[in-house]
């Protein structure tokens, strides 16, 4: 097994069999501006992102405005490869367009460039959660009440050791939270860990830890 794909599994003993996204899935659904290196160019030929008024305008259009109706606050990236033009990553953030818990709500997108055009793909939407007075930014994907994501990183927080492993580490900002196939099953993924919560606990409270995994080493 190459060393990029080992991972460290912790799981639930009630249920026997840990829960691990293959390195593919992990690079689709978990892209994250500046750190998926873009058309084969090497790490040391990255460099800040360049944009055009004109491509920043592009990237506004297609990332807010025509999903949301909503301008861009920012779009921060990583350029591979020299010219206004080169290929790109970016995380775009839409202003805010309303409030959770007293703080500000608003959009992220994942775009990125070929060719001088741009396009873009995953979105989440993100809130604030008050970790005992230490803001940390949770990126909801797909239909997840804000309360629910809410709860569910407070869960993890305050669940202290789960098989050997303090769980308040793993919750380094931003934490990616996705409802799973089974929908029972609540994907968290902050700093490289990989939590699932279960919503389906017959036994304990709800929710409860069903897994832990280190992506990567």
């Amino acid at each position: 097994m190459p060393e990029s794909d080992r991972t460290l599994r912790f799981t639930a003993p009630q249920w026997g069999a840990a829960l691990v996204y293959s390195a593919e899935m992990r690079v689709v659904r978990w892209l994250i501006a500046g750190t998926v290196l873009c058309c084969g160019v090497a790490a040391a030929d990255t460099y800040p992102l360049a944009i055009t008024d004109a491509q920043r305008h592009q990237v506004e259009q297609i990332s807010c405005r025509s999903r949301h109706a909503l301008s861009v606050a920012s779009i921060e990236g990583r350029r591979y490869g020299r010219g206004e033009n080169a290929a790109a990553t970016a995380e775009v953030h839409c202003v805010p367009h309303g409030m959770y818990r007293g703080r500000p709500i608003h959009y992220i997108t994942q775009c990125s460039r070929e060719h001088g055009q741009w396009s873009c793909q995953g979105e989440w939407t993100a809130i604030t959660v008050d970790m005992d007075g230490a803001p940390l930014e949770a990126r909801i994907e797909g239909q997840i009440a804000f309360e629910q994501a809410d709860g569910i990183i407070r869960k993890i927080a305050h669940s202290g050791m789960f098989q050997g492993y303090p769980l308040r580490k793993v919750l380094v900002s931003p934490c990616y939270v996705h409802q799973g196939s089974e929908r029972e099953l609540i994907d968290v993924k902050c700093d490289g860990w990989h939590v699932i919560v279960s919503t389906w606990c017959p036994q304990s409270d709800c929710p409860r830890i069903f897994s832990l995994t280190k992506l990567g080493d």
